[in-house]
Parts: structure tokens; C-alpha cells; sequence
């Protein structure tokens, strides 16, 4: 074993649980500040600081017209670079409606356009449902209509707008 190998397997033993083989972890090229032994030296932490054990304080966010939401919870923590984008329709088991998905899109284009944040979670409120999909109590047959008589449900926009958000989005099931 040369000196880089062992490089390797001194800074991938504590990563791997006990009982995996070494022999069975996948070879990866030790980073510059894998020979370090302090865990201050990691590439993370040089660039970013050291990640607070503290929960994120979240402030209530709104869209860049400052108008504010009924459907979803938008917020953004202090500090952190993190927007949360939560459904909030637990009595419909957070079903969307046409209002939610407008909603939704105007949170996400915010977050998009916000240079602080780095990762939007989307996440729905309460305990039964992340979402049950189109709230069948709004669908006639134009389909699903709001107070604004929108005829349509334009959930595949939003699809579309969450997959080429260029920041990544987890969703929080």
C-alpha cells in the first residue's frame, strides 16, 4: 500500500460504519485537505464556517411584489441560505387548488431570484398528507375552478419550474 492509499483509508475509515469491508468502499481520490487531521480542514467547513448545532430561525417571507400568501407558508431562515415552502391546506390534506399552485410558483420564482438562498425545502403542513394531489371538491367539469373561475390546475408549470430551479429543492415528506 502506497502513501496515498493509506491517505485514502485513513480518511475514509470514520466514514464507513465498522462492519462494511474497507476493501468494499468505492476509491476516491483523497481531496488536498484529506491529509489534515483536524476536522477544521475539510473543504465544508474553509469555505462556509462551522455548521451551527442550533435550529434555523425562520421569518416569514413574501413574494418580490411583498404580497403575502393563503395556501402555502413561505419562509426564509436568517443566516442560513434556506427557503421553506410549505402547503398549507392540512383540512384538504394539503390538495391543491388553483390559488395553491399559483402560490407556489410565485414562492419558488422568489426563491429562484434570491441570491441568499442556496436550497428551498418543500414541505406540506400537518400530519395526514404531503399532498393528495388536486382538491376534488374545486373540480366541475372545466375542471378544477377557484373564485377566479380559473379553469385549470397547472401543476405540470409548476413541475416544470421546480425541475429546472436552478438551486436544489427537497422535498420534507
Amino acid at each position: 500500500m502506497d502513501a496515498a492509499e493509506r491517505r485514502l483509508a485513513r480518511v475514509t475509515a470514520h466514514l464507513l460504519p465498522s462492519s462494511l469491508p474497507l476493501a468494499s468502499a468505492p476509491l476516491l481520490a483523497p481531496s488536498p485537505a484529506a491529509g489534515s487531521s483536524s476536522p477544521a480542514g475539510d473543504s465544508y467547513r474553509r469555505v462556509h464556517g462551522d455548521v451551527s448545532s442550533e435550529p434555523p430561525e425562520w421569518r416569514a417571507a413574501t413574494d418580490e411584489d411583498g404580497k403575502g400568501f393563503v395556501d402555502i407558508i413561505y419562509e426564509k431562515s436568517v443566516g442560513e441560505g434556506i427557503a421553506k415552502i410549505t402547503i398549507n391546506r392540512p383540512d384538504r390534506r394539503n390538495a391543491f387548488r388553483p390559488l395553491t399552485v399559483k402560490e407556489l410558483m410565485r414562492a419558488f420564482s422568489d426563491a429562484r431570484d434570491d441570491s441568499s438562498i442556496g436550497v428551498v425545502i418543500l414541505t406540506g403542513n400537518g400530519s395526514k398528507a404531503f399532498c393528495s394531489g388536486g382538491d376534488q371538491a374545486l373540480r366541475d367539469s372545466d375542471g378544477y375552478v377557484d373564485f377566479d373561475s380559473f379553469g385549470r390546475l397547472n401543476v405540470l408549470d409548476l413541475q416544470v419550474q421546480i425541475r429546472r430551479l436552478p438551486k436544489p429543492v427537497i422535498a420534507m415528506v
